[in-house]
């Protein structure tokens, strides 16, 4: 399976509808981005899995017009409401994140990735080959799932089972993650380890989302992904509706 596959048109459609539909769910995600990756006026930036852009035109507007952000995903379905927009900062690049081709002469500041770098196929080929197109310094900001985590166990339990393509991926450890940067050309990287929570008015709003947002079978109702989800990753109420637990980490290092 690739990545491609694992993003057809109709998960695509349906990734896009949870997000239109539950607005504020990624309130405490853009807040993450902001912390770690910090994007600054003028600076390059390079996402990898951009999606329909919930990162990407955030990032475009900290860095301003003179800064630049290339935003990849091999989903040309995912990647529509970005070319739609036409922003004149950013750059679409509708190839697979071992694909990679910069403009010759792009110094980049920063590379990004937000819950995607667990669908590249070839890790060790893409961090070697984006250390490669980076200077000293560039930083390095990786949010995503780790192995050995509640999240990875609600994936492995329940998406890659209900998920319309399938979920056929690989979570690294902090171990290993921590190895193929040394061997890349990265240096030893830190990890955070950040408590998330996605937040909803309703409970049933949880499940409903997930089930969007994962883009379930037909044969697994919301009522399946939010009882999963609430097993493994937890859910409370709140003074503003209900939270769902969805703990995520952070690497960050930079290049040799």
């Amino acid at each position: 399976m690739n990545d491609k596959v694992e993003f057809s048109p109709e998960r695509s459609r349906s990734y896009k509808s949870a997000l239109r539909n539950y607005p504020c769910a990624w309130e405490e995600d853009s807040l993450l981005m902001q912390e770690y990756l910090a994007p600054s006026k003028d600076e390059v930036i390079l996402e990898i899995g951009a999606g329909s852009g919930f990162f990407s035109f955030d990032i475009s507007n900290m860095i301003g017009n003179k800064g630049h952000l290339f935003v990849v995903d091999p989903s040309l379905e995912q990647l529509l409401p970005i070319k739609q927009a036409c922003v004149s900062n950013i750059t679409i690049m509708q190839v697979a994140a071992e694909e990679i081709e910069l403009p010759k002469g792009t110094n980049l500041d920063a590379i990004w990735s937000r819950g995607a770098f667990h669908h590249v196929r070839d890790k060790a080929a893409t961090l070697r080959h984006l250390a490669k197109n980076s200077s000293k310094g560039t930083r390095l900001v990786i949010c995503d799932i780790f192995a050995g985590t509640t999240l990875s166990a609600y994936f492995d339990t329940h998406v890659a089972i209900t998920c319309t393509t399938g979920h056929e991926v690989s979570f690294l450890s902090k171990e290993f993650a921590t190895s193929l940067c040394q061997t890349t050309g990265w240096e030893v990287p830190s990890f955070i380890d950040v408590a998330l929570q996605w937040h909803f008015e309703t409970k049933e709003d949880i499940g409903k989302f997930l089930s969007l947002l994962h883009s379930n079978k037909p044969e697994f109702s919301s009522q399946d992904s939010l009882a999963v989800a609430e097993d493994i990753l937890g859910i409370k109420k709140t003074p503003r509706g209900w939270a769902l637990n969805w703990p995520m980490t952070v690497m960050i290092t930079s290049a040799k």
